[in-house]
């Protein structure tokens, strides 16, 4: 018995054990598929001994090619046999039953093309991409169901068919556990926002978990900047209503003790630093509630100040001390110095079309400087706000030594072309229409083209130009425009005007700044009316302007266009007579502040300025002078205020004024969402002395002056601006207007 049963192994292994070579691979089921390509794949050749595991490995190799949708391995005595069936070939890809999404968009997320050979593992990563982006929409309980449709040929067609379903707003924020900041103000600081009607152009409604995730480090940062260093978040629970139509966010709160700073001290490793200067840096009062962004900007402000110093490779560590008892923060900044590292390559990558030196300028850090992580962040912050790139980062890395490091600045590129149709209307112009088109980063090179015309009931006018941010590649902002208009804001006449403006600006300072400017225009005034002034109709003729411009500004604003705290100190020269008929001169001092009152919500602006115009030659016409009415005093007409001709009304402007505004900026209390803001002003001004006179002009230096109120609204059809003025010191030839409406749309 025993030796039967070794006869019976001794054959089963003779047929299948180790030992036996491979005589012959044979490979059927292919029609497309080279045999030399299967058998390129195979872990064995002939020749090879085989067992069951190379077995099992070439049937798992066949597989992992996504070729076949079945295969067979097997031996048959030294001949490995191979059976395969071929996956099919995509014949084309079709979306039905999505209305929100275009097949399109689709076709740039999934990575299924037509012509493909088809693969299971795709088609599931296809549908979940889908799934995905119908999420990211807010539409999550949308169904995807993919369906083969076999063709002759082993070709298939392959359908996605959608189930929509509808979009799940977010319902409502619970706060639990906030006891020292209701539940409505913890909801401004969110990105999530809770569905009301009037949100059709956002999609802050719609749950996102990446957005749901950064709430929570939004709350925290609340709380740290508002004296709650130890806050935490003990549960954050987005949860989807049975029906799958709405969310309801739950954030719960353990704030912890509210601490005020204590004692400021700073230590430095580095002995040649001069400490007490260093302490002009800090931005903490003693008794002050505690803020994490207040420490994290006298840390920026103590790197700044040691850097001008002369100290590159310093580390600012701060040293917190609370006490939970007495509710008191110390803080100990300590000044270290860091390792000695230098810069040994930039590499740019992701420039498809902006040029490498576009880049480089904006990166104030070159091969050979010392590293300072400061100017890299900057650096990385200079390239977003150019505009050209979605993204762009600059990554330090170790270098060949210890004491080297690169820097991978990687950018991904964005469109930059603008092409804008507007429609508006406003109490000066009346209905008007524009059109505009730009390019930013023209042909790669940073700078921008820009062209436009616009047309109005009393205007229109057209325009061309190119603006360089590095003119002669240095820190120079250059510009050329070149324009057409014409105008009749006059009752009396047209004013017609074709020229070019050159201008250089430039930064002489963090404070200091400088714009330089030349035009050169030819103009004439036409459409005379038969009644209008003597004046006027001796200024009906061409002439010809070549002007010098300068102005200068001192000041130093927290944004150029919404500024909420800040001042601004400017004077403007004009000097016409450089050449052409058209000669005077001109100053223009001026002076703006913003300060934030409770809150940066509440900013008052006042402003004032003053100006004067000399002769150089006989006189001075009526449209060179400074005229004064609408937007730069309120509650009075375009030209309405002035000197003027007792006979025919018409304006006569002046070579002489000043003007001063104060207005008070706020929350209109509607929703923050809805973008409506409400100011109450009051202007002042007076304007005198025209370049030319005769019997029936009329010229005072008496105060006009107006009060009145503003609203707002920045809304998703663009700017609307209401203002109600009513003047209260004025003179009975002056042209009122207290109601003045200006809307815009650009699509």
């Amino acid at each position: 018995m025993i030796k039967i049963l070794c006869a019976i192994l001794l054959s089963f292994g003779l047929v299948y054990g180790d030992g036996q070579k491979i005589s012959q691979i044979s490979i059927s089921g292919n029609n497309r598929i080279e045999n030399q390509t299967i058998l390129s794949y195979l872990p064995v050749k002939v020749g090879d001994t085989v067992d069951v595991d190379k077995l099992d490995q070439c049937l798992k190799s066949l597989f992992d090619t996504g070729y076949f949708h079945d295969v067979k391995v097997h031996r048959e005595g030294s001949i490995v046999v191979i059976e395969v069936e071929e996956n099919a070939i995509i014949n084309k890809i079709a979306y039905e039953g999505n209305e929100k999404i275009k097949d399109a968009d689709f076709k740039k997320e999934i990575q299924l093309r037509p012509r493909e050979v088809l693969s299971y593992a795709k088609i599931q990563a296809a549908q979940q991409r889908i799934l995905e982006i119908y999420r990211r929409l807010g539409r999550f309980s949308a169904k995807v169901d993919p369906k083969i449709i076999r063709l002759p040929e082993n070709r298939i067609d392959l359908v996605f068919e959608i189930e929509e379903g509808p979009t799940t707003f977010i319902r409502k924020v619970n706060f639990l556990g906030n006891k020292t900041f209701s539940g409505s103000r913890l909801e401004k600081v969110l990105q999530s926002k809770v569905w009301r009607w009037y949100r059709f152009f956002v999609n802050d409604d719609l749950y996102d978990p990446d957005r749901f995730l950064n709430d929570q480090q939004e709350i925290k940062r609340f709380y740290n900047d508002n004296g709650f260093p130890d806050m935490r978040i003990t549960s954050a629970i987005a949860e989807l209503s049975p029906d799958k139509t709405a969310y309801f966010l739950t954030f719960t709160i353990d704030e912890g003790r509210k601490y005020q700073f204590g004692d400021v001290k700073i230590t430095s490793e580095i002995k040649s630093v001069d400490i007490e200067k260093l302490k002009e840096c800090i931005l903490i009062e003693k008794g002050e509630s505690y803020s994490g962004l207040v420490i994290d900007k006298s840390i920026k402000e103590l790197t700044e100040a040691l850097g001008t110093m002369g100290y590159a490779f310093i580390n600012i560590e701060p040293d917190i001390s609370k006490n939970a008892e007495t509710g008191v923060a110390d803080i100990v900044f300590n000044v270290k110095e860091g390792p000695r590292v230098y810069i040994e390559d930039i590499t740019i990558k992701g420039n498809d079309r902006t040029r490498d030196h576009v880049i480089r300028r904006e990166i104030r850090i070159h091969e050979g400087d010392a590293y300072n992580s400061k100017k890299i962040k900057d650096a990385e912050r200079a390239l977003k706000d150019l505009g050209y790139f979605k993204e762009a980062h600059v990554q330090p890395e170790e270098g060949s030594a210890i004491d080297k490091a690169k820097l991978n600045v990687e950018v991904e590129e964005q469109k930059t072309g603008e092409l804008n149709f507007g429609l508006g209307y406003s109490t000066l112009d009346g209905p008007f229409a524009s059109f505009t088109a730009k390019e930013r980063n023209f042909r790669g090179s940073g700078q921008t083209v820009r062209g436009g015309t616009m047309i109005s009931k009393k205007s229109m006018g057209c325009d061309v130009g190119m603006d360089d941010p590095a003119f002669l590649d240095r820190d120079l902002l250059g510009s050329v425009t070149v324009s057409a208009k014409q105008d009749k804001y006059s009752r009396s006449h047209k004013n017609n005007t074709l020229g070019s403006n050159f201008g250089l600006a430039y930064s002489l300072s963090d404070m200091w700044w400088q714009n330089l400017g030349y035009n050169i225009r030819s103009e004439k005034i036409t459409g005379i009316n038969s009644d209008a002034s003597s004046i006027m109709k001796s200024q009906a003729k061409s002439a010809t302007l070549s002007e010098i411009t300068q102005t200068i500004h001192f000041g130093k604003l927290d944004s150029r266009m919404n500024p909420t705290k800040g001042f601004d100190l400017s004077y403007e020269t004009g000097f016409a007579g450089v050449g052409g008929t058209i000669k005077y001169l001109q100053h223009v001092w001026g002076i703006k502040g913003y300060y934030p009152i409770v809150s940066e919500d509440f900013v008052l602006k006042a402003s004032a300025q003053t100006g004067v115009m000399q002769k150089l030659g006989k006189t001075i016409r009526i449209v060179d002078s400074f005229s004064m009415g609408y937007t730069d005093l309120r509650g009075f007409d375009f030209q309405g205020v002035g000197p003027r001709d007792k006979v025919t009304k018409d304006p006569l402007n002046g070579t002489r004024m000043w003007r001063a505004s104060v207005e008070l900026k706020f929350p209109s209390g509607l929703p923050d969402d809805w973008k409506i803001s409400g100011s109450v002003f009051n202007d002042w001004g007076c304007l005198w002395d025209p370049g030319q006179t005769d019997a029936n002009s009329v010229s005072d230096r008496k105060i006009r002056a107006a009060a009145g109120v503003g609203v707002l609204w920045t809304s998703p059809f663009g700017p609307i601006g209401v203002t109600y003025a009513i003047p209260y010191m004025s003179q009975k030839y002056d042209e009122k207007r207290s109601i003045q409406l200006q809307f815009s749309n650009m699509f």
